[in-house]
């Protein structure tokens, strides 16, 4: 399961508020495939164009307020293993030509089967990229393809999506998601019934087709369904939904009486993810940095930190750091950018 990645940056001695960049992965079926080992066979089979699930990652500015696109070209690793595209059919040349990108987009398509006799366990894609934000930003993150092992445990449970990400601005305010309950490689139409509950446990409503409105969603929801056949609980299936009208940033507030560095005067700042709708903190956020040189060469600090506690980092930029001359060219730090990372 992906966890939602957001990024921020800000300047110490030049302080300016650095955009959020808020990373997601847009899909349209379910990651999920499962493999029967007393028959061999595969289901839902992805060798059929209409069964091929694509993954679209996607980039939000907060500073430009919409998606951003890609600069060149991003990166696909496949369980670590970078993919290599052929450049006129855009088919992955390794990874058994599993895999087909739109180079424009990023888009990925599984167009072979994954699951098999040797590979019953779970496949990881990860994606980086940089992205038009006028800073040429990077961004990225993974997704997790489920694979299960069907043939003693007869029933899996899948839920398709029309779309996993809500936005006002582009006109989606609703997505419909959509059980399919398999027994085997055969999937069911009948003899089942579907429960749809919030990742907390409350109960939403019954049937296999599922209506998510904006107002069903702050920021990010997880949802599951639960599938009984004669009132037995036979397979759960857990999916996230995203509202980018709605999205979390990264925001920097000044705790030092001054905002740039000098002997003997730190900067402070305090460091929260909030919900841009209504500003509320998002206290399950951690967060990591990347230390830049006014000549945007990535360093390690020697005094400087970030901290985090409850939901709030603490960046304390020391004036020594800037003050540090670097090696490689025999040049002082200077200006110091902070690229922040909030993972929730």
């Amino acid at each position: 399961m992906a966890m939602n990645t957001i990024l921020g940056s800000v300047v110490i001695h030049q302080t300016r508020s650095g955009d959020q960049l808020s990373f997601r992965f847009e899909t349209d079926k379910a990651l999920w495939q499962g493999y029967n080992d007393e028959t061999g066979s595969v289901s839902p089979d992805w060798t059929v164009a209409g069964n091929q699930p694509s993954i679209i990652p996607k980039a939000y500015s907060a500073r430009i307020g919409s998606d951003v696109a890609l600069v060149g070209e991003g990166v696909w690793s496949y369980n670590g293993t970078i993919l290599m595209f052929d450049l006129g059919t855009g088919i992955s040349a390794n990874a058994n030509n599993a895999f087909k990108q739109d180079f424009a987009t990023g888009k990925l398509t599984i167009i072979k089967n994954l699951a098999s006799g040797t590979n019953m366990n779970g496949d990881v894609l990860s994606y980086t990229a940089s992205f038009d934000n006028g800073y040429g930003e990077k961004a990225g993150g993974q997704i997790e393809i489920v694979i299960d092992k069907v043939g003693r445990t007869p029933y899996s449970g899948i839920v398709n999506l029309t779309t996993n990400t809500l936005n006002e601005t582009n006109g989606v305010t609703s997505l419909t998601a959509t059980a399919l309950l398999l027994r085997g490689s055969t999937t069911l139409s009948s003899g089942f019934t579907v429960k749809w509950y919030k990742m907390n446990g409350t109960y939403i409503a019954s049937g296999t087709t599922l209506n998510i409105t904006r107002a069903m969603v702050s920021g990010k929801e997880m949802y599951y369904a639960e599938f009984l056949v004669d009132n037995v609980l036979q397979s759960v299936y857990y999916f996230s939904v995203y509202d980018m009208s709605d999205p979390a940033q990264i925001v920097f507030e000044l705790y030092s009486t001054n905002d740039a560095t000098d002997s003997g005067k730190d900067v402070v700042y305090k460091v929260k993810l909030v919900k841009n709708g209504d500003g509320s903190l998002i206290t399950t956020a951690t967060y990591t940095a990347l230390w830049y040189n006014s000549r945007r060469r990535l360093f390690t600090p020697a005094a400087s930190t970030l901290t985090s506690a409850v939901g709030v980092g603490t960046l304390t930029v020391k004036w020594t750091d800037g003050n540090l001359i670097d090696a490689a060219d025999g040049l002082k730090h200077g200006s110091i950018t902070v690229s922040i990372t909030a993972n929730y």
